[in-house]
């Protein structure tokens, strides 16, 4: 008798080039093969053979993925019709594209659900496939149904009415690629945008489109595993701020006032070029390029500045630690300002005040580590824990095996 093959997931990724999008698939996957099932990787060309994923068994395929425009600081988007736009889907001929591509996967690999990570076009083939799928989000890239303006546009107005216009071009596109297609189902933006399953990877606070409740919140998935203790610069002052940073504007300049501040400092910056390292060794700016363990310093931490990763917000909040945050991009813009609404961060524009201001409203503003403790007073541990362990169960258990 034939052996019977393992429910198939599929993990898909289109878009994003950082550590916390693969680790927190790598989490996934481990969930899938403890739940007995098959992890299939479709991760973009520069990730196939990504050390983290070289070193498994697992199968490994090359995503089509549409060209994506870069989001600094400055892009500027109304709703996440804009960033689709962007994203190649204003185009139906290159949209039909990526949509045979991830279907021509589809049908190799057989999958029985799709876990998708940031990946647009793969959403649409699995709507338009009827492919069961879940949606790994920080709520970003998962708008509801009706893709609404961002925080602070209203519908009425002609910004917002700019945005309704957008939003029918865009799901006039899409459906037009589902005609083409000829699938046995029918598209638009409010069908694909509803089709998966929610499961947000953050906690609510930092969700752009927050407060919502539906979905399943797993909280952060992603860690690193090959951390570093290191032990706080010794100085008489007495605050200590985790820093976590990377090569842009504003970061030099704030570990320098930081050097003036009453607070010795931990920074992990990740690139830092060795001028960088060689500025503040022997100073009470600690300067690394390794990872640390997160749960330690944070416990031991006042304050953090860090530039709006979901994972390490999430964490922050969770520790009831205040932060400053230097938005690396769009998309962690958006995050940040849900955090500051909050009243528990602090935004910093190097162009609209200098660090030394940036640095007053962290470490002189009470109100934002009240309202952090606030929040991490709402979630219990095993909170998180159990929606964990039900999205694994569910990644095997809602598929026909």
């Amino acid at each position: 008798m034939a052996e019977r093959r393992r429910p198939r997931v599929l993990l898909a990724w289109e878009h994003g080039r950082n550590f916390g999008r693969l680790s927190r698939l790598l989490a996934v996957a481990r969930m899938v093969e403890q739940q007995g099932g098959e992890p299939v990787w479709v991760v973009p060309s520069s990730q196939r053979n990504a050390p983290a994923l070289a070193a498994l068994s697992q199968r490994r395929e090359e995503a089509p993925v549409l060209e994506q425009q870069t989001f600094g600081p400055d892009f500027r988007a109304d709703s996440f019709a804009d960033v689709l736009l962007a994203s190649g889907f204003g185009d139906a001929d290159r949209l039909l594209a990526a949509v045979d591509g991830w279907a021509r996967i589809i049908d190799v690999l057989a999958p029985e659900c799709v876990v998708l990570d940031y990946a647009p076009a793969a959403q649409l083939t699995s709507q338009l496939l009827g492919l069961p799928a879940f949606q790994l989000t920080n709520g970003f890239d998962a708008p509801p149904p009706d893709c609404p303006p961002y925080a602070g546009v209203r519908a009425t107005s002609p910004l917002g009415q700019r945005t309704a216009e957008r939003v029918e071009r865009l799901s006039a596109t899409i459906a037009q690629v589902g005609q083409r297609f000829g699938g046995p189902h029918a598209s638009s933006l409010p069908l694909i945008l509803g089709h998966p399953r929610r499961v947000f990877e953050c906690i609510p606070e930092t969700d752009p489109y927050g407060p919502r409740h539906e979905g399943l919140w797993v909280g952060p998935l992603a860690s690193h595993h090959e951390t570093v203790d290191a032990p706080w610069p010794e100085s008489w002052q007495r605050r200590r701020v985790f820093a976590h940073l990377r090569n842009g504007a504003g970061a030099t300049a704030l570990l320098d006032e930081l050097q003036l501040s009453d607070a010795v400092t931990l920074c992990v910056w990740r690139d830092a070029p060795d001028e960088v390292l060689a500025r503040y060794r022997h100073t009470s700016v600690r300067v690394l390029r390794q990872p640390l363990h997160l749960g330690r310093v944070l416990a031991a931490a006042d304050a953090v500045i860090n530039q709006g990763s979901t994972a390490l917000v999430s964490h922050c909040l969770l520790a009831g630690k205040p932060q400053l945050i230097l938005p690396a991009d769009f998309e962690k813009l958006k995050v940040a300002q849900r955090v500051a609404a909050c009243g528990a961060a602090a935004l910093w524009n190097p162009a609209e005040c200098n660090a030394r201001e940036a640095l007053r409203r962290l470490l002189h503003a009470p109100a934002l580590g009240e309202a952090a403790r606030t929040i991490a007073a709402r979630y219990a541990p095993d909170w998180f824990e159990a929606n964990r362990n039900r999205f694994a169960r569910d990644l095997i258990g809602r598929v026909t095996v």
